[in-house]
């Protein structure tokens, strides 16, 4: 009877080993899936969960008006460079004191980059007032877009987090669509206008013989950038 219950223990055990060796590990990849998986929860704000070899997930909040807040521009306000930005924002969205902003025209084109200022204290998780002075280029659209970033020197992109705000601009230049135009003494330039130069010559020039002068996604017109002239320009 002894042996019996000795051999049964043994089976059990092999069992339960194999089955062990059989679980198959599953990679966590967010929050959620961390949370789901019985990990401790830091109650911060956002929370945070961390699994057993020292990863650490942020929980994604649609709703960003308790992590940040714009007091002005309002959304859809018309605005002209430089523009002052205000408002309060969570210590932990600052790093040194800071974070980045960016503003875009309506085709994603950066128009100028600057940082927010803490107004006080920002080693806190309450709100601090910020502030910034940003100057920006003229945009070729009425609309676009006022970027404040989360700053993340970590860079890892679960830390990453920002708001859009979208404007309008008061001064707007008309994009250039006219054909580019290839001109200088050696045929070696590709703008807007006819342009003149001087006529010394050099070796490159005639790698422009076969290329392609055409408006660039810039919106100025240049030489279209192919392996063929980089080879050529190269040797």
């Amino acid at each position: 009877m002894v042996l019996l219950i000795i051999g049964a223990a043994i089976v059990a055990l092999l069992v339960f080993d194999v089955g062990r060796r059989g679980e198959v590990a599953i990679e966590i990849k967010s929050f959620e899936e961390c949370a789901a998986a019985g990990n401790p929860i830091m109650e911060s704000y956002p929370r945070q969960c961390k699994t057993p070899d020292g990863k650490t997930f942020i929980e994604k909040i649609d709703d960003k008006s308790n992590l940040i807040r714009v007091t002005s521009p309002t959304a859809g306000e018309v605005i002209t460079s430089p523009v002052i930005i205000t408002g309060e924002a969570r210590g932990n969205w600052f790093f040194e004191a800071s974070f980045p902003i960016v503003i875009l025209d309506a085709n994603g084109k950066d128009l100028g980059t600057w940082y927010a200022e803490a107004q006080s204290d920002w080693m806190t998780t309450e709100f601090v007032p910020f502030k910034a002075t940003v100057s920006f280029a003229t945009s070729t659209t009425e609309k676009g877009k006022i970027i404040l970033a989360k700053d993340n020197p970590s860079g890892l992109p679960e830390h990453d987090d920002h708001i859009e705000l979208e404007i309008m601009f008061k001064n707007t230049i008309a994009p250039n669509t006219g054909k580019c135009v290839i001109s200088g003494c050696s045929s070696q330039i590709c703008s807007d206008t006819e342009t003149m130069s001087t006529c010394e010559y050099k070796e490159e020039y005639a790698c422009y013989k076969t290329a392609t002068c055409e408006r660039q996604t810039s919106g100025q017109c240049g030489w279209t950038e192919t392996e063929a002239l980089r080879l050529c320009l190269s040797e």
